[in-house]
């Protein structure tokens, strides 16, 4: 009798074995995505007045544009697709250093923005679907939400590099740094991931205000996406935790 049973059990576990070989690979893409964020987001601004600076922030793009697909990834084709746009997005980003275009600079912005964006969303729809009050959601729930203050920050940087009057700033500063064999100067990119944040949870100090009707449209959608992000997403992890802590009782019951 007893053999039978562990006969019917053995395939259940067969089965759910490379499921959860699939969870816990995408649980720690999570968190790879989520130490790419903090590295770009915290540790690069440091360093963005020197070269050396300008070069790990690339480096960073590069690393959460990789680490953003594979962290998405609920299917071959979603995976892939995410990988394929990634892999036409960090060269344009490299590209952007040797070619002097004030366009194709802001359509890199758009390109990486729009990426950090999408992935955010399907990141969000993860967390909401498989890891919902775990650990794995908290993980989620932070890196897509620096996902989405990212991706702002980049296309504000590209409308302000495109016209730097788009945007007032009450100290700006700037970094020169070479394109094309030429010396320019450029926006530090810090400024933009500050205003990115502050206006994503709606602080609004005033330092840097948009003006050109590009960046107001912007601006006005990331803080309405930030307060969505925050009542929707954390009240329904809230609301899980309790449904979470009876399922697991009855389990060990």
């Amino acid at each position: 009798m007893e053999s039978n049973q562990s006969a019917q059990q053995s395939p259940d576990n067969a089965a759910g074995a490379p499921r959860t070989d699939r969870k816990h690979r995408q649980a720690s893409s999570l968190v790879i995505l989520l130490i790419s964020l903090v590295f770009i987001l915290f540790v690069v601004p440091i360093l963005g007045h020197t070269k050396l600076g300008t070069a790990l922030l690339r480096v960073g793009i590069t690393a959460v544009l990789i680490s953003a697909a594979v962290a998405t990834r609920r299917a071959k084709v979603v995976l892939f697709l995410g990988l394929f746009v990634a892999a036409v997005a960090a060269p344009v980003s490299w590209m952007t250093m040797f070619i002097d275009q004030p366009v194709f600079f802001l359509f890199s912005c758009v390109l990486e923005g729009a990426f950090f964006v999408a992935m955010a969303l399907m990141i969000v729809q993860t967390v909401m679907k498989r890891y919902m009050a775990t650990i794995h959601s908290i993980f989620g729930a932070i890196s897509a939400y620096l996902l989405l203050g990212l991706g702002w920050a980049v296309i504000y940087w590209g409308i302000d590099h495109l016209d730097d009057s788009a945007m007032i700033m009450q100290n700006r500063r700037l970094n020169s740094v070479v394109v094309a064999e030429r010396s320019e100067e450029v926006a530090d990119f810090s400024q933009f991931v500050y205003f990115s944040f502050v206006t994503m949870s709606t602080l609004g100090y005033g330092d840097i205000q948009p003006v050109s009707p590009p960046a107001q449209t912007l601006a006005w959608m990331q803080s309405v996406a930030g307060q969505f992000y925050m009542a929707v997403l954390v009240a329904w992890m809230v609301s899980e935790i309790p449904t979470s802590s009876r399922q697991q009782a009855g389990r060990d019951s």
